[in-house]
């Protein structure tokens, strides 16, 4: 168990080098992770049992102890990105089968990395580990509602199968997970860096297969979906941080609704692309594009604000020294 720890320590800690390791090497020998993407489903149920199984009363604590931050996350995520998503992909004269795609990529959830890169940022890490739980849950019912709604016109969907899919990929697992969870609370503890390893390895497993699939196609999709995904991206992270600090939340907590509003769970849009638009090739390149910014722009993104931070510190550490300095100089005069 010792050794699974320190394992789970070390791709916890050099997650994104790894992503992007990854990145690289699955798009130039895709053959090795091609048998993944078949099975990003079940991959995407075990990454949602993990997150059943480290569930507990802490991950909804900040709906009681900030409700105004939680609140707001979660709403943002729900309306900011999905009519993003819609309105760049009308407003750029996209293809049919891409509007669907940039609907998905829009309409999910936060993704679990955001909580990875709101701990790299400095953030409110409670907060967004309790925004992505509950926009997790709430995506169920609601990721399947919007994606009718906004893309409904372009093609036939049956918004019971989506809803139906959604909670056996989603919903059904969490809930198996907290079961388990459960049963072993006694012994929770030594197996929690267990379940965080097999979280992080399906997510790099997704990733990697991804890219082995669609790389050629992510290359070669034309410089507009890849523009329009890294603007939704970015548009995400301002508006998350701006209009979160318009409406006074602190700039911490800030920084936690930025990175859940801008970084998506491109794993659950993928799936359900394959799932129920599988005749329309287009539909899984918005998210598939996604899933390789997002793991570009996040760690970008989450170091610079750490700097920033780092240098607002030191700057009102030295001040609050040349200050104190100055009293003692003034007494000794």
């Amino acid at each position: 168990m010792k050794t699974v720890n320190t394992i789970a320590a070390f791709v916890n800690k050099y997650l994104i080098y790894i992503m992007i390791l990854l990145m690289i090497v699955s798009y130039f020998f895709p053959q090795p992770f091609l048998w993944i993407p078949p099975r990003t489903t079940i991959l995407l149920s075990i990454i949602m049992f993990c997150m059943g199984m480290t569930l507990n009363v802490a991950a909804f604590k900040m709906v009681v102890l900030q409700p105004k931050a939680f609140i707001l996350g979660v709403l943002f995520q729900f309306t900011i990105s999905p009519l993003v998503a819609y309105g760049l992909a009308q407003l750029f004269g996209l293809s049919s089968g891409l509007i669907i795609g940039f609907v998905l990529l829009g309409c999910v959830s936060g993704g679990t990395a955001s909580n990875v890169m709101t701990f790299i940022g400095k953030g409110d890490v409670a907060l967004t580990v309790s925004m992505t739980t509950v926009s997790t849950l709430l995506a169920t019912v609601v990721t399947p509602f919007l994606v009718y709604v906004l893309a409904g016109q372009y093609t036939e969907i049956s918004f019971w199968e989506m809803l139906l899919s959604v909670l056996q990929m989603v919903l059904l697992p969490i809930i198996l997970g907290v079961i388990v969870h459960k049963l072993i609370a006694k012994h929770i503890e030594r197996f929690l860096q267990s379940f965080v390893l097999i979280s992080s390895v399906s997510i790099l497993l997704i990733v990697a297969g991804t890219v082995a699939r669609n790389g050629a196609v992510i290359v070669q999709s034309g410089l507009i979906v890849i523009f329009l995904v890294l603007l939704h991206n970015l548009i995400g992270y301002g508006a998350g941080y701006g209009l979160s600090r318009v409406m006074g939340v602190s700039a911490t907590q800030a920084k936690s609704i930025m990175f859940q509003l801008g970084m998506k769970n491109t794993g659950l849009a993928i799936s359900l692309a394959n799932a129920h638009f599988a005749a329309i090739a287009a539909a899984v390149t918005p998210a598939a594009v996604g899933m390789v910014i997002h793991q570009i722009t996040g760690p970008i993104l989450a170091n610079l604000v750490a700097k920033k931070e780092g240098e607002k510190y030191e700057s009102k550490y030295l001040f609050a020294k040349l200050h104190n300095r100055g009293g003692r100089l003034r007494k000794s005069k």
